[in-house]
């Protein structure tokens, strides 16, 4: 996943004094937080969809709706994650979250359950690789 925000990451440059650091670290903590909530949420509507949907045509297309929607969320709460973690981690001196290469232009081009599902070492824009 990513570097835990920790105090031993200092400044690596100037200019971003530890109080700054701080702030950011705790912004991209709570992005972070919001984006994992999508996944909770994703989790018990899919226990209800397995539980309560067979059969009930109705229900399975209102949740469908919902999981699509979930979808996008969780692209809008990632990128917002990512950029705060990043707005932290460079000035910090840790590696950045790089952009996810399941999406263009905001658009979900393959779904993975985390991003190390996605093989680094192949192009992101070849699906089939």
């Amino acid at each position: 996943m990513s570097t835990p925000i920790t105090p031993e990451h200092g400044p690596a440059d100037g200019g971003f004094g530890s109080l700054t650091l701080d702030d950011l670290a705790n912004r991209a903590e709570k992005a972070h937080a919001e984006h994992l909530q999508g996944y909770t949420a994703s989790t018990v509507l899919h226990r209800l969809y397995m539980a309560e949907a067979f059969g009930n045509e109705e229900l399975r297309a209102a949740l469908d709706l919902l999981f699509s929607r979930l979808d996008m969320t969780r692209v809008r709460t990632r990128e917002a994650w990512r950029q705060a973690y990043n707005a932290w981690a460079i000035p910090a001196g840790v590696d950045p979250v790089p952009a996810d290469p399941t999406v263009v232009d905001g658009e979900v081009i393959a779904t993975v359950d985390e991003p190390d599902d996605f093989p680094s070492d192949s192009d992101p824009s070849d699906l089939n690789a």
